[in-house]
């Protein structure tokens, strides 16, 4: 239980009822029958015994990026195994977010809210180290140091967008629901019949479901497309928008890059689906989240130029907290105005710590998108042929590169892929949480 008092209130909250009721959503199952999704009987029974062909935005880029790496994830399972870390930032951070905004605490004090959030991070980073160190019964120091730092980032991020940035950008605005999963029956553009899948994937799915081997008549599994949005929004006029955070070491040019926004698949795609919802929603919000966090101003070894606190620019600090602190600590330079000009600097060019990006699509872009989509998923699912797409940069970062090479040159690729890669037996949306990464 946790506790805040403030103007003489007292607002307590159930952390452990949030917790435990995370996952037993009703807002979709509702909209279902209330809504004008109209899901063939048969297709809802697949879709509730989970035997699709589930595709998603990480699929389609990927197919698109390049097919033999595509095959190798998504049709034969294997997974790069990369070094475990005992937090997963993203992880942890977007639980803390789900918890500040879910819906049913979202009238209480802006300080419960927060500390609630706070509790959710530690909470996840700390069951996040347990388990680490299970696999790990005797860490590196070092790994252990940067398990705090990060924590401690995470905590002090927490804080700032909670009780500076939110009550400033979410006053127009409510959330309806956090954590929406969907999925939606993908049907051929051209015939309005529903798609169906034989893929290996598909078979396996259904043997291991209990159903015999398939015979020449089995059609399939039904494709569909599904994803999870962060958050349901509802602005004052009571327009929907679909709500996306990422945390971020570097935030989106908007000058330079607002293409990519305009452009990303995720945003008509997560739009498209909802309207199969009859939800219809004004646009997409993505909040981009610094991995850093305002820091009072640096204070100089000697007085310099009448200041004795630093003005570099290179400093994450905002403009509120540097003339706090001036104000406090070196009152009479900041009477004289020698902070004037950094404080109009921070003010109007300075660091940014959380950036909101309003994207709209009209009518027409959302309807294409879902025939993109359809389209995707038939080139997907009609046994395509495969072969390596390579490119400068994707090639360069790509945790497949030395099977692909022993491919190109003819050595044994297997045996690299069965030594370095492990098999899955899910795909990461239905054993992993969602990531703000």
């Amino acid at each position: 239980m946790i506790s805040s008092r403030r103007s003489g209130t007292t607002a307590v909250v159930n952390v452990d009822l949030i917790v435990r009721s995370r996952g037993l959503r009703t807002f979709m199952s509702t909209l279902r029958n209330t809504m004008t999704l109209q899901v063939d009987d048969e297709i809802q029974q697949y879709i509730d015994k989970k035997l699709t062909h589930q595709g998603h935005n990480s699929e389609r880029r990927a197919f698109r990026a390049c097919r033999r790496r595509w095959n190798w994830i998504y049709r034969d399972m294997y997974n790069p195994m990369v070094p475990s870390m005992p937090l997963d930032f993203g992880v942890a951070f977007h639980v803390a977010m789900e918890t500040f905004y879910e819906p049913r605490t979202w009238t209480a004090d802006n300080e419960v809210r927060t500390d609630l959030a706070l509790v959710a991070f530690k909470r996840t980073a700390d069951a996040q180290l347990k388990k680490y160190k299970k696999q790990h019964p005797d860490p590196d120091i070092e790994v252990l140091n940067g398990y705090k730092e990060h924590q401690e980032l995470g905590l002090n991020m927490i804080k700032y967008y909670c009780g500076r940035v939110s009550p400033v950008y979410d006053r127009n605005w409510k959330p309806i629901e956090v954590e929406v999963s969907f999925e939606v029956p993908i049907k051929d553009p051209e015939t309005g019949l529903q798609l169906w899948c034989k893929c290996e994937s598909c078979r396996r799915r259904w043997i291991k479901a209990g159903y015999p081997e398939p015979n020449s008549d089995w059609k399939g599994l039904p494709v569909t497309y599904g994803g999870r949005l962060d958050a349901l929004f509802e602005d004052t006029q009571g327009r929907y928008w679909i709500v996306d955070w990422k945390t971020t070491s570097r935030m989106l040019d908007e000058d330079k890059e607002s293409s990519f926004l305009q452009l990303d698949d995720q945003v008509v795609g997560y739009m498209w689906s909802l309207e199969q919802y009859g939800i219809h929603c004004a646009g997409f919000v993505y909040v981009e989240i610094r991995k850093t966090f305002p820091q009072p101003p640096e204070r100089l070894q000697r007085i310099y130029k009448g200041k004795a606190f630093s003005t570099n620019k290179a400093n994450w600090t905002t403009a509120e907290l540097f003339e706090r602190t001036v104000m406090r600590e070196d009152n009479d330079a900041w009477q004289m105005g020698i902070y004037d000009d950094h404080i109009r600097w921070l003010n109007s060019e300075g660091p940014k710590f959380t950036m909101r990006h309003q994207i709209h699509k009209n009518k027409h872009e959302i309807e294409e998108a879902g025939k993109v989509i359809a389209y995707e998923m038939m080139d997907i699912t009609s046994n395509p042929r495969i072969y390596p797409q390579a490119g400068r940069f994707a090639c360069t970062w790509c945790l497949f590169q030395t099977p692909c090479l022993g491919k190109n040159m003819g050595e044994d690729y297997q045996y690299t892929l069965d030594t370095l890669f492990e098999k899955r037996t899910m795909m990461y949306w239905e054993e992993k949480e969602a990531s703000t990464e």
